[in-house]
């Protein structure tokens, strides 16, 4: 007689990937905001989780602290190889199909594409900060955990990330970049 086995390590993977998959795609494009390359980023998240087998006993706060950890590490790596081989494009640049709009009901879009592309100019570890902040919600010792620094670091990066992406969206440079197209 054979003896009845706990789920299969396959099984387990498998619930993870569906308990986590949409957090993961959203942290990636938050910071990548490329759909594809998010999906790409997803799976390479997903291949290292399943290579290297976490052992967390069953502690899912740890695991997620983890899990957005490696995401967001292999989004910054993902956005240096592209900003050291030039590979941004001038689309990524402005917005990808940024029309200025002169109607009213478009200018909550116009608001969201301009804080889209002045989150293009922040930084890996400043953009992070951001979309965990903002697109994910969680709280700044959340984050700090994360991102394995302290809270004040958390604080500090926002702030100047918020500072960065205030000046870019102020600079009249980039009123006449929208206007051009």
């Amino acid at each position: 007689m054979t003896k009845q086995r706990g789920p299969s390590d396959m099984d387990v993977f498998e619930a993870l990937y569906q308990r986590h998959k949409d957090m993961v795609f959203r942290t990636a494009l938050g910071m990548l905001r490329d759909e594809s390359e998010a999906q790409d980023l997803l799976q390479a998240t997903f291949i290292k989780v399943y290579e290297s087998r976490p052992k967390f006993d069953g502690d899912e706060d740890a695991f997620r602290r983890w899990l957005h950890r490696v995401t967001v590490n292999l989004s910054i790596d993902v956005y240096r190889k592209k900003k050291r081989t030039g590979a941004l494009s001038l689309d990524r640049a402005v917005g990808k199909g940024f029309q200025p709009s002169v109607e009213p009901a478009h200018s909550r879009l116009e608001t969201r594409d301009l804080a889209l592309q002045a989150l293009d100019c922040l930084d890996g570890k400043h953009r992070s900060v951001v979309v965990l902040k903002y697109f994910h919600g969680l709280a700044y010792d959340e984050i700090a955990r994360i991102l394995g620094i302290p809270q004040g670091t958390v604080k500090s990066r926002l702030n100047t990330a918020m500072r960065t992406m205030s000046a870019r969206l102020m600079d009249p440079r980039t009123e006449e970049v929208s206007d051009a197209l």
